[in-house]
């Protein structure tokens, strides 16, 4: 399908058309919109064509884009729509948009139409994610959702969440012309949150829901990209299917499939962010200076150290009298070097986690709490580092147990005795400073799977440095007699 604009004409996938097509008779039928698919699916291109068609089409009309936390937004649907916007306008006009790049992001077009660009708080601290109720200027033509799926995530992740983040900009929505679009990844399980409303919503003739694959737009795909996502399907097709197709196979190949939101994340108290309340039993966790003194036994260090190509991370895991160990995550120490440059070990750990320990023990008050770090006894270098700078007031335990399956099972066996938690947090990157949402371990810790060739190794296709800093100390608390490596310097049973 091709729509003309003016001189110029965009190329629109045929699925996209009732979504392009602006009749009013059509629109008081079907308003809302769900975009569906796996990785390289087509929902940006859509997304980006929607949104150019209306800024320039309705100039008296603004777009609202919504997403659970706006630090995101930057490096995705607002960089995607000014590539989208540079491709298509002429020089002259695209000279004449206005990219207002702090928060909160805005586009101003030639005309004087914006995009708005807001979060719905989730997770945030920040009041630039947090969307206020701001009457728009004008009335909206458009409103999407970006990235959906992240709305349901955490035990706060509800279709209320969801009506809540619009109900502002609803009103404001153009009855003629207007329409929403909840655009968003499936969920690895087919019983995760956003699959179970994506079906809920097919019995609502207001919804139209238009699922996409990589295959209908592989003519925009470069061979790069296309020989990549066909070795994934010779290599790995189980998780071909959930990565690229959108089908959901989570099941018996998910390495921490005991893992669920509702019952593992527990949520900060609304008066004191400092207690965290599990949601089962409504106990309070508290980890001020005083409450962490009297209630923790120690607290482990998980350390998953980088190479040139994944993240080096440190996840602390305060262990209570309870029986309890929950990861710290707004304390997460993480650094991706891929994004910010390689840092040699001796720097990381003299520097950055010297720095990083002391103001947890100064925040926690550590100095007379058992304090274990656990990292991969194969990265001989780290831990001789960790050894030398922390050995003197930490233990420093090389974890070298090989066997995936066995650790791993420790790991869901917490989970499903409900010993392992995590706090909702976001944390900070040590060079970056950009703000990590949770959601990413999250994704990891529902996404991480066994190879389909080799069932006894991790599928290597998709990222688990945030998960191994987790299994590594609480497998090593399960036994750790069995699990340290007694010879080598440092390390005590």
């Amino acid at each position: 399908m091709m729509v003309k604009m003016n001189s110029f004409r965009i190329d629109i996938l045929d699925k996209f058309k009732p979504l392009m097509l602006d009749r009013e008779e059509e629109i008081q039928k079907h308003r809302n919109f769900i975009l569906k698919s796996g990785r390289v699916g087509g929902k940006t291109f859509g997304l980006a064509q929607k949104t150019y068609i209306n800024l320039c089409n309705y100039k008296t009309h603004d777009i609202q884009i919504l997403r659970a936390n706006s630090s995101s937004m930057q490096e995705s649907i607002f960089s995607e729509l000014k590539k989208f916007f540079f491709e298509k306008l002429p020089e002259n006009i695209f000279a004449q948009f206005k990219w207002k790049s702090s928060p909160p992001l805005k586009i101003t077009s030639a005309w004087g139409n914006q995009i708005h660009f807001s979060g719905v708080g989730l997770g945030s601290k920040s009041g630039s994610n947090i969307s206020r109720g701001k009457s728009p200027d004008r009335p909206l033509s458009l409103i999407i959702v970006e990235e959906t799926q992240e709305i349901f995530s955490g035990l706060t992740g509800t279709e209320d969440l969801l009506n809540h983040a619009l109900a502002t900009y609803l009103r404001y929505l153009d009855d003629k012309i207007g329409k929403v679009i909840y655009a968003g990844n499936s969920d690895r399980n087919v019983n995760g949150k956003f699959n179970v409303w994506c079906r809920e919503k097919l019995k609502d003739t207001t919804f139209i829901t238009i699922e996409t694959n990589w295959t209908m737009i592989k003519h925009w795909l470069n061979k790069a990209t296309i020989q990549a996502i066909e070795m994934e399907k010779e290599l790995n097709p189980k998780n071909y299917e959930y990565m690229y197709m959108g089908i959901p196979v989570g099941g018996n190949d998910l390495v921490y499939g005991a893992f669920t939101q509702s019952e593992h994340i527990l949520m900060p108290k609304e008066d004191n962010s400092q207690i965290f309340i599990d949601n089962r039993t409504k106990k309070e966790y508290d980890f001020s200076f005083e409450s962490v003194s009297r209630n923790v036994k120690r607290v482990y260090f998980g350390v998953d150290g980088s190479t040139t190509r994944d993240m080096t991370v440190i996840t602390p895991i305060f262990h209570f009298n309870d029986g309890k160990l929950i990861c710290k995550l707004g304390e997460v120490l993480q650094h991706d070097p891929k994004k910010n440059g390689q840092i040699m070990n001796n720097v990381l750990a003299n520097k950055y986690v010297r720095q990083w320990l002391y103001n947890l023990m100064t925040k926690y008050g550590l100095q007379y709490i058992e304090k274990i770090f656990v990292l991969d006894g194969h990265n001989t270098d780290l831990a001789e580092q960790f050894e030398y700078n922390f050995g003197g007031y930490c233990r420093v335990v090389r974890f070298t147990r090989k066997n995936l399956i066995e650790t791993s099972d420790r790991v869901n066996n917490a989970f499903v005795e409900r010993r392992l938690m995590l706090t909702h947090e976001e944390w900070t990157e040590i060079v970056s400073k950009n703000k990590i949402h949770p959601y990413t371990l999250y994704n990891e810790l529902e996404t991480v799977c066994w190879r389909e060739d080799y069932p006894e190794k991790f599928n290597d296709s998709i990222p688990n440095d945030r998960t191994d800093s987790i299994r590594y100390p609480v497998a090593y608390h399960a036994s750790p007699y069995q699990l340290d490596d007694l010879s080598k310097r440092g390390v005590e049973s």
